[in-house]
């Protein structure tokens, strides 16, 4: 398992082999399952939860960069990785480093749906308004390209907002079920507010605010007259 060291909120001596130590847990989450296995994986996945949970600003900004690098390569997906796709980028380099660049891609599992799901899903997990502010930006990336692999890690980032202990997170999907003309997708939408439902009385905020949010909540569920089949 890869250790974390705690670091205090404004960094100090401890962030920088932090910052190192969170770079190899993203490099076994990516070697898995070829190079490593599930349980190094999960564990190189928590040791990236308990960073962010324990970390200073740096430490957790840094996390939330290499989900936001892993997941942002999904728009490259649309072209394999070939040798000819390598060689044309770099002429110069050997045959060989030409064909480990192949491995690295084909065996990357950030480069395959279910890998950078992983990483959306692991942001609804992370405490805060800057984890449901990426997943925000995520949503509206994936919304502006239409494609199942956009489509499935949309879908990705809704569920993550719904896991979400953020109340930014509840307002954007709200926002999102209020604007959408998607059946399938506001059913998904409503799927991930009830998990709010019970977590509205949790946030530290004025009672009014609560209680405005239930009753928005309210007409949004309400909204949904019959089942949805998810999309």
């Amino acid at each position: 398992m890869v250790a974390l060291r705690k670091s205090g909120k404004k960094g100090g001596k401890a962030t920088g082999p932090l910052l190192k130590e969170i770079e190899k847990a993203m490099r076994s989450v990516k070697l898995y399952p070829v190079a490593v296995n599930a349980a190094a994986k999960d564990a190189a996945v928590e040791a990236l939860r308990k960073a962010y949970s324990k970390g200073g600003d740096s430490v957790r900004q840094h996390v939330l960069f290499l989900i936001n690098e892993m997941v942002a390569q999904a728009s490259d997906l649309r072209v394999m990785k070939t040798y000819e796709h390598f060689r044309q980028k770099s002429p110069k380099q050997a045959p060989g480093s030409l064909r480990m660049s192949v491995y690295r891609e084909m065996f990357d599992y950030t480069s395959s749906v279910e890998g950078l799901a992983e990483l959306v899903l692991l942001l609804g997990e992370l405490e805060g308004d800057e984890p449901a502010k990426l997943l925000s930006h995520f949503f509206s990336s994936l919304c502006a390209s239409d494609s199942e692999l956009n489509r499935m890690l949309r879908n990705a980032s809704i569920e993550a907002l719904g896991s979400s202990d953020s109340p930014y997170a509840l307002k954007a999907l709200m926002d999102y079920a209020r604007l959408t003309d998607s059946d399938k997708l506001f059913g998904r939408m409503v799927g991930a507010l009830s998990e709010w439902a019970g977590k509205i009385d949790t946030l530290e905020l004025p009672a009014a605010d609560k209680g405005e949010m239930k009753e928005d909540l309210k007409d949004l569920m309400a909204k949904e007259e019959k089942p949805t089949q998810y999309g």
